[in-house]
């Protein structure tokens, strides 16, 4: 089980605990804390709490060094973990009991390379947007996962076989490790999942701001521009479309919307006459867009998106980052 943290005093212990309850009882279950450039007691914190609370101490370690990136964490912890099953969950996410039963019983699919979870909507406060986006994304991952694999998997909790798709090495400049580690498992001819069961939310629950989403919202653009080659020559079933969809979304989506806004508005500008012709209607569907509920939804997405591509375009990522929630 493998925890990465940086600045984590405020979730560390309850992380813990939550964790330690669901693998106490399996003597085949470890616990690694990677601590990576911190600058609070997070590590201190950890191995005290370990030392009092799970006293077999032969089943846990903490780790910590000054470079911080929570790719470059996982790269280093997996180049030290010799287990057939590796499961990573961020500090800030509670996850419902019964996880480790549930990956365990998903991973002995001779399909499945990768298990993920779901953020559970209920117990978040949430914007209309992230209210919205949930959902349908929950539903999309949910549905794309029982006839294939899906490309959009949570680091929150996430699971992987590594008698299947071997020792992993994730690109460390790329802040979405969770698509990436399931684009190797589709890479490598298995499934990438999302179970239902498997549902966890933030502790204190928070909102996802809007820094938090450009910062996903790029990580997630260029694991799939990365892996564009997958649309075309697929290795697994079931893996084709949801690549294509979500490159679609997430990629092109965004950009076919600014150019037909842009457009539209130079079109309208030239030749600015209430009648049925193409600029009029242009402008008249982007203010209907704007005005309806779910229009200002999709807005937010795009504008999210964009904001995030063209931060990438000009040299600013995400790869390390400070905890938000």
């Amino acid at each position: 089980i493998l925890l990465p943290m940086r600045n984590e005093e405020k979730n560390v212990i309850r992380k813990l605990e939550s964790v330690i309850s669901e693998i106490f009882e399996e003597d085949n279950a470890n616990l690694l804390v990677i601590d990576s450039g911190s600058t609070d007691n997070t590590a201190d914190i950890a191995s005290g709490f370990l030392s009092d609370e799970f006293e077999q101490e032969s089943r846990w370690e903490v780790v910590s060094w000054p470079e911080p990136g929570k790719s470059r964490a996982i790269n280093r912890a997996v180049a030290k973990i010799e287990s057939e099953i590796i499961v990573m969950t961020d500090a800030d996410a509670y996850v419902s009991p019964g996880w480790l039963e549930i990956i365990t019983q998903r991973l002995s699919e001779k399909e499945i390379g990768v298990v993920s979870g779901l953020e559970d909507e209920n117990f978040s406060e949430n914007d209309r947007f992230n209210s919205y986006y949930r959902k349908k994304s929950n539903w999309l991952r949910i549905k794309e996962s029982e006839f294939g694999s899906t490309p959009v998997l949570e680091g929150s909790i996430i699971a992987w076989d590594t008698g299947k798709i071997g020792k992993i090495q994730i690109d460390e400049g790329v802040n979405a490790d969770d698509a990436q580690i399931g684009m190797i498992s589709i890479r490598k001819g298995f499934r990438s999942i999302i179970d239902r069961r498997v549902s966890f939310h933030d502790f204190e629950m928070k909102k996802r701001g809007f820094g938090e989403s450009v910062r996903r919202s790029q990580g997630l653009s260029i694991v799939l521009l990365k892996n564009a080659d997958l649309a075309f020559f697929p290795k697994g079933r079931g893996s084709r479309l949801p690549i294509i969809n979500a490159i679609s979304l997430y990629v092109v989506f965004p950009w076919a919307s600014l150019i037909f806004s842009i457009n539209s508005i130079f079109a309208f500008y030239n030749a600015p006459e209430i009648s049925l012709n193409w600029p009029f209607f242009s402008i008249l569907s982007i203010i209907a867009v704007a005005t309806i509920p779910s229009g200002r939804v999709l807005l937010t997405g795009v504008i999210i998106s964009l904001i995030s591509h063209f931060q990438a375009i000009f040299g600013k990522r995400y790869n390390v980052w400070n905890p938000i929630r």
